[in-house]
């Protein structure tokens, strides 16, 4: 059981940790994890797969905070994805510090997550490896990873450079043999689910963020 601090929020009072079965004597390792930590909660993952999972938290007093939908493409299946809008350029690592500047702006900006602080920290965990950079006469706009986050600047939403990204990475899921793609976006990102049906992903389940109370101490 992995139970650690919340990147990018690390100032809350709640330790991070995916559940994928759950009874009380989980429930209270964890909260043992997260005390150890200095945090007096758990900001708790599962899915849709395992709803019994939620509803122990629930009766327990736990509220879902953010829920998020988990898409696939099968990638040899999907139709062609068409040329981006935009230049789409490897990450490499002189970019690092454009991307980092995006990720402190689309962090927060996410449903849920507008206490999120992005620090140097950032390089260490959120630094991509196989990722997809928009360019536009020589400025980043946005950045997306495989399989993984993917951000614009603030200034650059809504100019569909979403969509070229998510065109780069199917064409070259295809032309390098992957067999499927997938993808999490927070339900009320209805803009991003749209984009992902119209690219061919269909959704398969939901990942559930439940925060609420440790299990008391005996």
């Amino acid at each position: 059981m992995d139970v650690k601090p919340i990147p990018g929020l690390e100032h809350l009072p709640y330790a991070e940790v995916w559940f994928h079965e759950l009874d009380d004597t989980g429930w209270r390792e964890a909260s043992t994890a997260a005390r150890t930590l200095g945090k007096t909660g758990l900001e708790a993952w599962t899915t849709t797969r395992t709803p019994e999972v939620a509803a122990f938290l629930v009766e327990r007093g736990y509220e879902e905070v953010r829920r998020y939908v988990v898409s696939e493409l099968d990638v040899a299946a999907a139709p062609d994805p068409g040329e981006p809008a935009f230049e789409i350029v490897a990450y490499r690592p002189e970019l690092a510090e454009a991307l980092y500047a995006i990720a402190r702006e689309a962090y927060p900006d996410q449903p849920g997550r507008a206490e999120t602080r992005i620090d140097e920290a950032w390089f260490q965990w959120g630094l991509p490896g196989p990722a997809f950079v928009a360019v536009e006469e020589g400025t980043v706009l946005g950045y997306g990873v495989i399989d993984g986050f993917l951000a614009v600047a603030r200034g650059a939403r809504g100019r569909g450079v979403a969509g070229a990204i998510k065109r780069a990475q199917v064409a070259w899921a295809k032309e390098n043999g992957v067999g499927r793609l997938t993808t999490a976006n927070e339900v009320r990102l209805e803009r991003m689910l749209e984009l992902n049906r119209r690219l061919g992903y269909r959704p398969l389940y939901e990942e559930i963020v439940l925060r609420g109370p440790p299990a008391p101490i005996l």
